[in-house]
């Protein structure tokens, strides 16, 4: 039940903020209505489960701990094992929809400073190495954001010379680095790899990677 209640909570938070960036993205007035709508509802469903975890790390601080280590540092979105789920996630991931920054900035820190998760004092050996690892994965996913957000940062700027290099106004075309991306009716996404080589692909690969961790779909 801990294991449940943990992952809820993470679950409905980076949902909202997912939600919250894609209005920010959408250019849309009426997509930015429904995005933020339904980014409160979010909220308010991470709020419910947040304080019951709080009531849980009061009652039995051990095993929320361990509960709250492991759906922390293992999070997945629900869609995770869905088909073409990578690619998604890194169209997501390039619009700047949610990916691992976000997750560390916007999730991750902020819950756990909430709940006073690392503060916690009587909390059991077993809770303190449970403290211990967060604090360590915390600090191994600033790492991974910051250099996601340099890789990401670079295949724009390669994907943009490309764009002005062709005269191109968009995505690459369909046959030119993967097929024309199918376009969603209110979120502009930035979308499709422009013409590979070896060190973008090697740069894409590592990129779904990280990105499949931690978008929605």
């Amino acid at each position: 039940m801990l294991h449940g209640l943990a992952y809820v909570t993470v679950q409905e938070l980076a949902t909202r903020v997912a939600y919250r960036n894609a209005d920010r993205h959408s250019g849309d007035p009426v997509c930015e209505r429904l995005m933020m709508r339904i980014a409160a509802d979010e909220n308010l469903h991470m709020v419910f489960y947040r304080e019951l975890l709080r009531a849980a790390l009061e009652i039995a601080p051990g095993p929320a701990l361990a509960a709250i280590l492991q759906d922390v540092r293992d999070f997945r979105m629900p869609s995770y094992a869905s088909p073409d789920f990578a690619r998604l996630a890194m169209d997501v991931a390039l619009g700047g929809i949610h990916h691992v920054g976000h997750f560390h900035e916007e999730v991750a820190v902020p819950l756990l400073r909430s709940l006073g998760v690392l503060d916690l004092v009587a909390v059991g050996s077993a809770g303190r190495r449970c403290q211990e690892e967060l604090g360590g994965f915390l600090e191994s996913l600033r790492e991974e954001a910051h250099g996601f957000e340099e890789r990401r940062r670079r295949l724009l700027e390669r994907r943009a010379r490309w764009e002005r290099s062709s005269g191109v106004d968009g995505p690459a075309p369909a046959g030119v680095g993967g097929p024309a991306p199918v376009r969603q009716p209110c979120v502009r996404m930035t979308t499709t790899l422009w013409p590979p080589n070896p060190k973008e692909l090697l740069a894409a690969a590592r990129m779904f990677w990280a990105a499949a961790r931690f978008c929605d779909r």
